[in-house]
């Protein structure tokens, strides 16, 4: 069935995905090898998954970029913002591109297809012209919001909603050249300068661009009605839902003691999670949240993803490191969330309305664009405070139309089957990479 070579940035974020797609098209037969970096190895391994190592400068452990360049907590937000890119794209991209040729070099005259995360840029110079040994197919995974920029669209990262309007247009021009000149000058100059290294015969694209429509496909893990129309997307954008949660987290927890209480059906349920990552600090977010609630009629989840207890408990609280949120979602009647995409997307497909606040990485854009929607209501702060998660709560409560749009995109969400059309996609280019060059 030729090979399937899949390449992920070393983050979690940027692993978990794709690991799911792994796992199910080794379910349906084909021969996978998965790339990244050595700090994933046992979680990859851990699913009877072939494993090849990223090589020199990118084999990194995202999780370990502050105390590789401690510089940049003191920089100011944009900056910081530009230097990280350049350290975890740009400075690992020419040793992704050395890795993954390797292993197509490894299939030989076999079929192959390179399915990659957005954010993994290996298959860069191969798609810009740089020599390589074989042309293969590059598919690419949406993890994150969509990057590019549009006429329709104010810049990545603006946090304003869309405008398709003669105004609108003209605003997101010129907040577009911009951001192509001012967002992330380090990253882009760097792009350039290393492509150029590696023999690239076409002037590379503005990276948040390019990302999205340099690859054969682009398959936005979400729905269409969450993200900013686009009257100039490329034909290779598509939208193929979210993956399920068992997909996605690949473990089973045991339900908590208090698991009765939630099945209760007494008093609404509201969920808090600073999801999987960002969560080393809980007076963020699950702290004031189990302080906003504490006095009222509600039965407080807060899953904190790891091993740590809040400061202060209220009885009307129940805490624990991690649940199955497919078990869990069905009877929430709202989540308040950092904005972690993964979580947004399975709060939205079981139909449960959010209370939003994070602006770290991506998440301003992804908690922007569910407000948008009409499911949600976005604090614009990673530190909320008691009074404003309180409000925010006891509004998604007192009425209707965030929990019947929330549904709504349920049922959109219900329409797609996120591995299915994956796994077709990448079968329909293993059929065009076995196919003979006339």
């Amino acid at each position: 069935m030729g090979k399937v070579i899949i390449g992920a940035h070393p983050a979690y974020g940027h692993v978990v995905p794709v690991r799911a797609i792994a796992v199910d098209l080794v379910r349906r037969g084909h021969d996978v090898t998965f790339v990244t970096g050595t700090a994933y190895r046992d979680d990859i391994e851990r699913y009877g998954l072939t494993f090849a190592p990223l090589t020199g400068a990118a084999d990194v452990d995202s999780r370990t970029l502050h105390q590789r360049h401690p510089e940049l907590l003191g920089l100011p937000r944009e900056e910081a913002f530009d230097r990280a890119m350049s350290h975890v794209f740009i400075e690992t991209l020419a040793a992704q591109h050395h890795t993954i040729q390797a292993e197509i070099a490894k299939a030989g005259d076999a079929p192959v297809v390179v399915l990659q995360e957005n954010m993994f840029l290996g298959m860069w110079p191969a798609l810009l012209g740089a020599p390589v040994n074989r042309q293969v197919p590059v598919l690419s995974i949406g993890v994150l919001t969509i990057t590019m920029t549009s006429v329709d669209t104010a810049p990545f990262r603006s946090g304003l909603p869309p405008d398709s309007s003669a105004q609108g247009r003209e605003r997101n021009r010129e907040r577009n050249r911009v951001f192509r000149e001012r967002g992330i000058p380090h990253t882009q100059r760097g792009l350039e300068e290393v492509l150029r290294g590696l023999g690239v015969t076409r002037r590379p694209p503005f990276l948040l661009d390019g990302v999205v429509t340099l690859p054969d496909q682009y398959l936005q893990l979400c729905v269409e009605a969450i993200e900013y129309p686009r009257s100039d997307a490329p034909a290779s954008l598509r939208f193929v839902g979210a993956l399920p949660i068992g997909a996605r987290d690949g473990h089973h927890h045991p339900l908590p003691e208090w698991w009765h209480d939630v099945v209760a059906g007494d008093r609404p349920v509201i969920a808090v999670s600073q999801g999987t990552q960002a969560n080393h600090d809980l007076s963020e977010l699950i702290e004031p949240t189990l302080e906003a609630l504490a006095d009222l009629d509600v039965l407080v989840v807060a899953t904190t993803g790891r091993d740590a207890v809040p400061a202060r408990v209220p009885a009307n609280a129940r805490v624990t490191p991690f649940i199955d949120f497919d078990l869990l979602l069905p009877h929430v009647d709202v989540f308040v969330h950092n904005g972690g995409y993964g979580g947004v997307q399975q709060a939205l497909a079981h139909g449960v309305p959010l209370v939003l606040a994070g602006q770290s990485e991506d998440k301003t854009e992804a908690t922007a664009r569910v407000a948008w929607t009409g499911a949600a209501i976005n604090l614009a702060t990673s530190r909320p405070d008691v009074a404003m998660i309180r409000r925010a709560v006891q509004t998604v409560l007192g009425g209707s139309r965030y929990r019947e749009r929330a549904v709504e995109l349920s049922i959109e969400y219900a329409r797609h089957d996120a591995l299915g059309e994956i796994a077709a996609t990448v079968e329909q280019y293993l059929a065009i990479s076995a196919a003979p060059v006339l």
